[in-house]
């Protein structure tokens, strides 16, 4: 187990990681990414700011009524796949090819998404009309207040009707690597991941163990009959390609208590590292990955390791950090970096996201690394 604290004790690796980022890829990879879509209204929480001093206000004001300062910011495209189909394009400078199916509109582009993300898609396959998510962003976490209706309709029949199938056969031939996010708010996406698996398995590419990125979200409101079908096509997954499920921390407590583990709550880095190596003894897939705030775990075959992020006190935006998070993950694993130079793209895309409002390149995470290990990181970029 290596659990680092501080990103000095990384030195010995942050020559060749910012080399790595420096060289890019020669390679021009494509990927299917999908299946949600939201559209996100940002509301600033003035005062209170936090949210440690907004619960107690709201359990107080029970039973009568409470108000409270805010600013409204506007709405932006979201969702976690569009998200972070978006910062991995910025990532590679536009040097990949990304398919993306979801909700994103019912028969084409929705206007927000189509000027977000059109010159970022080589195709778009568009599934159901976006969901609804009210962002209160506060200085130390956001609430999101989410309207589901439309993510019903993302279904696997709905998805071969929109591709079509010689051409859903031949994406999903081609793909160098598939990401698959937000399952805990797409109740019919399970059958969209097998059929995947089923007919990678089945064809020309079987045994080019590509990699199939997950992250489940929110999922606190599936059932456990839902989680328990979760767990159990994860084995077909991970057989066909090399997986990698992402948590945030509160998430990864969630999927803890499945097993009957004790780590609610915890936060210091030897727990969530733990909390990493527990989950991967009782979920099978080839990486598991938790991102709290302040760092990152990974658990796999290559061990245990903890990595430290660029903490930001006051972050200019939180929606989208874990999508950025996990878009540098997929970076830096299809880069060859190891699982520490993995975590260690996916932190500083989180930190330069946060500190900026927009998705970083491999040049901007070199910057943000040479400022971070100097100490002289600012709150704003």
């Amino acid at each position: 187990m290596k659990i680092y604290r501080a990103i000095q004790e990384l030195s010995h690796d942050i020559g060749r990681f910012r080399e790595t980022l420096t060289a890019g890829s020669a390679e021009r990879w494509a990927g299917l990414c999908g299946f949600d879509g939201f559209v996100d209204s940002f509301i600033r929480m003035n005062r209170p700011a936090s949210m440690a001093e907004f619960g107690p206000k709201v359990a107080q004001a029970a039973g009568i009524a409470a108000s409270y300062s805010v600013t409204h910011e506007g709405n932006r495209f979201g969702g976690n796949g569009p998200l972070f189909v978006s910062a991995l394009h910025d990532l590679f400078g536009g040097h990949i090819d990304l398919r993306y199916a979801g909700g994103v509109g019912a028969d084409e582009m929705e206007p927000l998404f189509a000027e977000a993300l059109e010159p970022r898609l080589t195709a778009v396959y568009p599934m159901a009309p976006p969901a609804q998510t009210d962002c209160l962003e506060f200085t130390d976490g956001k609430v999101m207040l989410n309207d589901f209706g439309p993510c019903g309709e993302i279904t696997l029949s709905r998805l071969i009707e929109v591709m079509g199938e010689a051409e859903y056969q031949r994406v999903v031939d081609d793909a160098d690597f598939f990401v698959a996010v937000n399952w805990g708010k797409l109740p019919n996406v399970g059958d969209i991941w097998a059929d995947i698996a089923n007919r990678r398995a089945a064809g020309p590419q079987a045994g080019t163990r590509v990699p199939f990125f997950m992250d489940l979200a929110e999922f606190e409101h599936r059932s456990s009959s839902d989680v328990q079908q979760l767990l159990s096509l994860l084995p077909r997954v991970t057989e066909v390609f090399s997986s990698i499920l992402s948590f945030n921390l509160k998430e990864a407590w969630q999927m803890g208590d499945v097993f009957g583990g004790d780590f609610g709550g915890k936060k210091d880095p030897d727990d969530v590292a733990q909390l990493a190596a527990f989950l991967k003894d009782h979920i099978a897939v080839d990486r598991i990955v938790i991102h709290p705030n302040s760092g990152a775990a990974c658990a796999s075959s290559e061990g245990l390791v903890y990595v430290p992020g660029p903490y930001c006190e006051s972050p200019l935006i939180s929606t989208g950090a874990g999508d950025n998070f996990g878009a540098g993950c997929l970076a830096g694993h299809l880069l060859g970096l190891d699982d520490s130079g993995m975590l260690l793209t996916g932190n500083a895309a989180s930190g330069f996201y946060v500190r900026t409002g927009r998705s970083a390149s491999f040049s901007d995470l070199a910057a943000l690394i040479d400022q971070w290990r100097t100490g002289t990181l600012p709150e704003r970029l």
